[in-house]
């Protein structure tokens, strides 16, 4: 009896530079192919973590609008809590005068928009976007969790991610 020849999955050479294999497999990152910074003529592979609003997204359950207000609000969010790239941007809290650590202007910024974006969706809408962009939790998560029918979970992450684009839309933010 013929062996049959196994056709087996290669891992991709830039999840296997980036020694994030298993990642990999269990479906967190995708590949996503763009434009380089650094030469605008050419294209790039990039890796990425898969997130619940882009594949709310991809399946036509939210607008682009909608998906890019979440981006939005992750981003600010980020700020608010003194995320930055820059390992030395903590300094700036200190206040010498008062000898005490203070936000910065950013942050303050960052915050006076969460608080306008927090009292405009509500606090259960706003529970339920900080699971989805945040906890990464898809529509049975989320039911499961709260113990409600799917259905219901629907149709409440829907009204969330409209509730997000109006704030957003009507408040200029």
């Amino acid at each position: 009896m013929a062996k049959k020849n196994k056709v087996k999955q290669s891992t991709p050479l830039l999840i296997r530079q980036a020694g994030v294999q298993q990642r990999w497999k269990r479906g967190e990152l995708e590949l996503e192919e763009a434009i380089d910074p650094d030469h605008p003529h050419h294209k790039t592979n990039r890796l990425r973590r898969k997130c619940a609003y882009d594949e709310m997204y991809g399946r036509g359950m939210i607008t682009i609008e909608q998906r890019n207000y979440a981006e939005r609000y992750a981003i600010l969010c980020e700020k608010a809590l003194g995320a930055t790239q820059d390992l030395y941007a903590k300094i700036s809290l200190l206040s010498v005068s008062r000898n005490r650590w203070e936000p910065t202007q950013a942050q303050h910024e960052a915050y006076e928009k969460l608080f306008v974006i927090w009292n405009g969706v509500g606090k259960y809408h706003i529970d339920i976007l900080n699971k989805i962009i945040f906890g990464n939790m898809n529509i049975n998560k989320i039911a499961q969790q709260q113990k409600i029918l799917y259905h219901y979970a629907f149709g409440q992450i829907i009204s969330s991610f409209i509730l997000l684009e109006q704030v957003f839309e009507e408040k200029s933010i």
